[in-house]
């Protein structure tokens, strides 16, 4: 279908907006990255701020194939791509926070923790909403005819593991009576965070089934599991951390069985 001019000029205003707004978070985070060249002490509080400016960027990015799909009746994955990149952003700045590492016990990286402190749960729950989120909307706005869906399991993997690697389960596990400020933002924080762990973990499975069937997607489900089981133990949940161990050990069976299947049959 045609698009007359006034409908055009309309798009490019809006999506003109749009840029503008994008070029002036992009200037905040320009002052972010100097600041931290120049005080350390706040530079994971900088990262933050970063990501809070990244995220806001990503929904633009993002609206921005919404109002081309409304008014020119064309997806425009360029929008959405650029969208995808700053995600991957938002990851990095956050493993600077609180490091990525996914095999790790828990409390690992307690220095890091102690440096955010004045970080509230209440916080911490609030940005990992808002990644979430930003992840939801983002792969509904691709649709299921992408090129970039089985790489939608990595970006839930690495939001649920730097979730868990952001909740202070040292408070968590001493700061136990509802009377205290944050406690449900601590409780609904670590319910979301393994509620996405199993999805991530799940998200794997699915895509060693459905398309690769390379054991290293059953490898990678397997650390998510592991995540949440070390999570539910720490919060002395052992339903949860039964039914990781559970999938553990089936997706290493599973792995087990494929290497035999792979062996070459014995010469006659």
């Amino acid at each position: 279908m045609a698009v007359d001019a006034a409908t055009k000029k309309l798009y490019n205003e809006r999506i003109g907006s749009h840029k503008t707004a994008i070029s002036e978070h992009e200037k905040e985070m320009s002052a972010y990255k100097k600041a931290m060249t120049t005080n350390k002490k706040l530079k994971p509080f900088f990262h933050l701020g970063n990501i809070a400016e990244q995220l806001k960027v990503v929904k633009l990015q993002i609206e921005m194939n919404e109002i081309s799909e409304q008014m020119m009746q064309v997806k425009n994955n360029s929008f959405l791509d650029n969208a995808r990149k700053n995600l991957y952003k938002i990851f990095a700045d956050l493993d600077a926070v609180v490091k990525g590492d996914i095999d790790e016990a828990i409390d690992f990286n307690r220095d890091n923790l102690d440096k955010i402190a004045p970080f509230t749960p209440k916080q911490r729950l609030n940005l990992y909403r808002h990644i979430r989120r930003s992840i939801d909307t983002l792969i509904q706005s691709y649709g299921s005819n992408t090129k970039w869906i089985w790489s939608f399991p990595e970006l839930y993997a690495k939001s649920s593991n730097l979730g868990k690697n952001l909740i202070d389960f040292r408070e968590v596990q001493s700061k136990r009576d509802p009377r205290e400020e944050f406690f449900y933002d601590r409780k609904e924080m670590v319910k979301l965070v393994s509620d996405d762990l199993m999805d991530a973990s799940n998200r794997y499975r699915d895509k060693y089934e459905i398309s690769t069937k390379a054991s290293s997607d059953l490898v990678m489900a397997i650390k998510l599991l592991d995540g949440l089981r070390r999570v539910a133990i720490a919060v002395k949940d052992d339903a949860v951390a039964a039914k990781a161990k559970t999938g553990i050990d089936s997706y290493k069976a599973r792995i087990e069985a494929d290497k035999e299947e792979k062996k070459p049959a014995p010469k006659k």
